[in-house]
């Protein structure tokens, strides 16, 4: 069995999932001979990936959560691997919050035994979760969240992840925003969607990945689509179908199918979209598909109406709409299937919780002094915290930036990679102060301390500098990501209910923008920042500014 393991991982390592689905169930029929009591939770999580990358996302999670329920009481990376496969399979069958479940139990038990690649993962994860529950400013952070740990790791695999799911998030931001009308902000997203595109095809090429560069290629090609870039889209996307097909990747052959169907349409050539969309639908006949079969549907509606076929458009008009209407009663469906092993998943995790909980009762009591010197160590560490703490508003405080702010420029500037430094200034504070009382301009500061935190990502650094001035570090961002982050925390600031506060009062903020160059020090970058925020002062207040070339 151990042999027929090995070969199985392999199998996933090159993207032979057909031939890996036969191993694992090799090694599946052979467990009564299993000598190691890894060997048959190992043998479904890799078939419960296996068919994932397959497009069989029922029959995965059947697997995965077989695996689940037996990695339970040994705990381990194991455990909160299987979890978010798990969590993605959920995911593809439209089961979001037990998708969301199975990936946040992931990070708490990865974080808990400091499992830094799982827990990585798990954010990726967690991330995915949100842009398919329509969230993608939320699922950018907590993809950003993962790909900066991942580079932190040097682990290529969680890169590329990252990578990818953030360009399907920008996608999700970009069509959210182009229905809005907001174009400069749909603009914006396409472009970061570009930019995560070639980064993700680039490392899956370099790595020999031939699962995810199909899945980055399609991703790529329907960016490229959106471009405009049509012959560009069309090569990219024939060269994944190909590729798919090969390997067998079901679903993101038939996905890159139907996108090929949508750059015909964009570019006026509806016949021969039409055709292609015809023969894709023609294929989608297993409900893991749902999603792509109504894609395909409300493509060949808007291609058999621009070229005047009004029946059937509303032929296709009415199959999305049965499918949308039928969808919830197919994900029940898929879910009381499931439902069918999940009393014994859960009372696996259970019994492997309290046999963890019971062994730790049992180091404590052998351990009573331990007890003290951790009380004594979570005060040293309160009082280290105060230290580097505004006690007002519970953010970074001045020392803490003087301490922080040099490793964080000098590791930028030795990995090349991005750095924005901003200064807020909340306007025309003294004039609070003095109209409304300083409890009430405390107030102030704290509510804007809060909502900085939720703008803001965990390992972004937020301090406050002065009376009513704030920094604000982003870590691993470009200039144009750093910019809309500002906007929306200005933003943020002015469309708060002060009034609920106080009758009459109104608060805005002014920001200064500065992004790190060669040679930089941090008080050279915060003072191009601090010059910055003196221009949008001058300008008017309740406004950005980005240091200009020249600042000093």
């Amino acid at each position: 069995m151990a042999e027929l393991l090995v070969r199985c991982q392999a199998a996933h390592d090159s993207g032979e999932h057909l031939r890996g689905v036969e191993l694992a169930e090799q090694a599946l029929s052979l467990a009564h001979d299993a000598t190691d009591s890894t060997e048959v939770p190992q043998a479904y999580s890799l078939l419960a990936a296996h068919r994932w990358r397959l497009g069989q996302f029922e029959l995965a999670v059947m697997a995965a959560r077989e695996a689940v329920k037996r990695w339970a009481p040994l705990g381990g990376r194991q455990e909160c691997d299987t979890l978010c496969l798990l969590a993605i399979s959920y995911s593809e069958l439209g089961l979001h919050e037990e998708a969301l479940k199975c990936a946040t139990a992931a990070f708490d038990k990865s974080r808990e035994q400091k499992f830094d690649a799982q827990m990585v993962q798990a954010l990726n994860r967690i991330g995915v979760c949100f842009d398919r529950l329509g969230d993608p400013a939320q699922s950018e952070k907590f993809l950003l969240q993962s790909l900066g740990q991942a580079r932190e790791l040097n682990d290529h695999n969680q890169v590329l992840g990252a990578l990818n799911n953030l360009m399907a998030t920008a996608i999700s931001a970009f069509y959210h925003f182009r229905q809005r009308g907001e174009k400069d902000l749909s603009a914006a997203a396409l472009q970061r969607a570009r930019q995560y595109g070639r980064q993700s095809v680039s490392l899956a090429r370099r790595h020999a990945d031939a699962y995810r560069l199909s899945v980055t290629q399609g991703n790529l090609g329907e960016v490229l689509g959106l471009a405009g870039e049509y012959a560009e889209s069309h090569r990219v996307l024939e060269e994944t179908v190909q590729q798919a097909r090969e390997h067998g990747y079901r679903a993101v052959e038939l996905r890159s199918r139907h996108n090929i169907g949508e750059v015909l349409i964009q570019e006026g050539r509806y016949e021969e979209a039409v055709s292609v969309l015809d023969a894709t639908l023609a294929e989608l006949e297993s409900a893991d598909q749902e999603t792509t079969r109504m894609r395909v549907h409300s493509a060949l509606y808007r291609a058999h109406k621009a070229a005047r076929r009004f029946e059937p458009a509303l032929h296709h008009c009415e199959a999305y709409h049965a499918l949308e209407l039928h969808r919830a009663a197919l994900q029940s469906h898929a879910q009381a299937r499931l439902m069918v092993n999940r009393i014994d998943v859960e009372k696996a995790l259970m019994d492997g919780e309290r046999a963890r909980l019971e062994a730790e009762l049992q180091r404590l009591r052998s351990k009573e002094l331990e007890d003290e010197k951790r009380q004594l160590e979570a005060r040293t560490a309160e009082l280290q915290r105060d230290t580097l703490e505004d006690q007002l508003t519970r953010l970074a405080n001045r020392r803490r930036v003087d301490e922080d702010l040099p490793r964080i420029v000098a590791r930028a500037l030795e990995s090349n990679a991005p750095l924005c430094i901003a200064v807020a200034d909340l306007d025309h504070f003294k004039h609070v102060n003095d109209r409304f009382g300083h409890a009430v301009g405390d107030a102030v500061l704290r509510s804007a301390a809060q909502i900085f935190r939720v703008k803001t990502r965990t390992r972004d650094l937020v301090a406050r500098i002065g009376g009513e001035e704030f920094l604000f570090v982003f870590v691993d961002t470009s200039p144009q990501i750093a910019r809309d982050v500002c906007e929306r925390l200005r933003c943020a600031v002015e469309a708060h209910p002060w009034e609920q506060a106080t009758a009459g009062l109104r608060v805005t903020m002014s920001i200064g923008l500065a992004d790190v160059r060669v040679g930089d020090t941090p008080a050279e970058l915060i003072a191009r920042a601090d010059a910055a925020l003196y221009e949008a002062k001058r300008a008017g207040r309740n406004q950005l500014r980005e240091a200009s070339t020249g600042s000093a």
